[in-house]
């Protein structure tokens, strides 16, 4: 046999070896609850199970309404402030972690003021979550005279 060819079969060789050995070590880093398996990742916040509430607060008008307050609570637990809304009406909530399935609530709240809706209420599941719940001012004007 040729050198020329003896080198081209050590390099098939090789190859074939290192992409079977690539092959069985990606199975086994996938694979779930194998003993002294190690995530190919590290977890980012996105990742974590949790919360993010953001959205906007608007007067009749449509125009943002400041310094509303936003409470979140869970389905056993106390409300908790987790934002107020700035000169536009925009608020975002800080991440909150959620080990599990929780019922969540989250309402406005403003001397004087109702808010449409009175409240959002869902399920959060397992896993990642950034809702939107926008509220608008039934009554922010109240009191004003038309000129």
């Amino acid at each position: 046999m040729s050198l020329r060819k003896h080198r081209l079969m050590t390099l098939i060789i090789y190859g074939l070896v290192l992409f079977t050995l690539t092959g069985l070590l990606a199975g086994c880093a996938g694979s779930a609850g194998t003993q002294g398996s190690v995530p190919l990742y590290t977890p980012t916040l996105s990742m974590k199970p949790g919360l993010i509430v953001y959205g906007h607060v608007r007067d009749e008008r449509g125009a943002g309404l400041a310094n509303v307050d936003i409470f979140r609570n869970y389905a056993s637990y106390p409300a908790e402030l987790i934002a107020t809304t700035d000169a536009d009406g925009y608020y975002e909530s800080d991440f909150y972690p959620i080990p599990g399935d929780e019922m969540v609530s989250v309402y406005a709240q403003h001397a004087g003021v109702s808010f449409e809706p009175e409240y959002y209420r869902w399920r959060h599941y397992y896993g990642y979550e950034k809702t939107e719940c926008d509220f608008s001012a039934r009554n922010a004007m109240q009191g004003t005279k038309n000129k």
